[in-house]
């Protein structure tokens, strides 16, 4: 089979990581690949580079796709919902969340959040099968879609490589008095209840917040010079990111609502342990780890003056959510459609 995958997303955060711990784990003897996306982040792979250097969330990249694939290709693979417009060979799309319908702070204002709808909904007509990186995000699927529904099935993320090479390689690391959290900052994320549950705190620990700087703030009120203690790290390396990761005490991410809600299985593995939002996806993904919930502002502050507990699961973890895991199904379904 000739295989095509919308690359672009590789460099973003998010479904870039996705996307690339995916293709770090494709077996590619099984089938030939066309990689649409910038050379220079591709040429690693052992397949044939479609050059396409447009955002794939813009209208300029939905009608990007490269029309000679529809005669070279027999399917189509996207990390996402956003489905190129031309495209006429059967495609197969990961639904990470439906927080465009769920969550009012994610659009802003009637037209935006009506063009998502509408590309949401020709994402479940079009495909010929949805992968859901959890059943949260599947029974929301269902709740919107009915019948629709019916190609969708659950296909967890992974864990990238590099951060059980790392937890391998290094040390333990020596628990500073730290806390970190990790990710895209969005109203839905919760950062404003972590900093205000940590302005509570006292004492001289340490929250640093890592991720792309000049998004941080969008749709939040906050001024990150009033608070004590807290440092805003910017986009970081991965060795970077681990390091830090690794000598916190807990790692936190009190996301209102997620499809998955990656960073605190990294921490898991590099011996960190998470405190999250006490919300459905968090208690699927994170069942049986050593992960503590919160519910409300007062229990985070109460488990953040808490010693956290020793976390041992690397192991395990590799176990349940492997890109290989998730690679591997999304071929064998693209193998079923055709």
């Amino acid at each position: 089979m000739k295989i095509a995958i919308d690359c672009r997303y590789i460099g973003m955060s998010g479904i870039g990581r996705v996307c690339e711990g995916i293709l770090d784990a494709l077996d590619f003897s099984a089938h030939s690949f066309f990689l649409i996306g910038k050379r220079e982040k591709l040429q690693k792979y052992p397949a044939e580079i479609v050059e396409d250097s447009t955002n794939p969330y813009s209208f300029g990249g939905l009608r990007s796709f490269p029309k000679k694939l529809n005669k070279t290709c027999d399917a189509l693979l996207v990390p996402n919902f956003l489905i190129p417009f031309g495209v006429k060979i059967p495609v197969l799309t990961v639904m990470h969340d439906l927080a465009f319908l769920d969550v009012k702070e994610t659009t802003r204002g009637f037209k935006d959040k009506l063009i998502k709808k509408i590309l949401l909904k020709r994402c479940m007509k079009k495909s010929k099968s949805v992968a859901c990186v959890s059943r949260f995000t599947l029974e929301r699927c269902e709740r919107y879609y009915g019948k629709l529904a019916g190609k969708c099935f659950v296909n967890y993320n992974g864990i990238s490589e590099n951060v059980f090479a790392y937890a391998n390689t290094h040390e333990r690391a020596e628990k500073e008095d730290q806390i970190v959290f990790v990710g895209n900052v969005k109203p839905h994320k919760g950062l404003t209840t972590l900093l205000s549950a940590f302005s509570e705190l006292g004492g001289d620990t340490e929250l640093k917040i890592i991720g792309e700087k000049d998004t941080f703030l969008t749709g939040l009120q906050l001024d990150e010079n009033a608070y004590k203690n807290v440092v805003f790290t910017g986009k970081l390396s991965d060795k970077s990111l681990f390091f830090e990761i690794a000598r916190s005490k807990y790692l936190v991410l009190p996301s209102k609502y997620e499809g998955f809600g990656l960073p605190p299985l990294e921490a898991l593995v590099l011996g960190t342990q998470p405190i999250v939002s006490d919300i459905p996806v968090f208690r699927e993904v994170y069942a049986g780890l050593p992960v503590k919930f919160f519910g409300s502002e007062e229990e985070l502050v109460a488990l953040l003056r808490e010693p956290p507990q020793t976390v041992d699961c690397a192991r395990e973890i590799m176990e349940r959510y492997s890109f290989q895991k998730q690679a591997k199904t999304l071929l064998e379904r693209i193998e079923g459609i055709l």
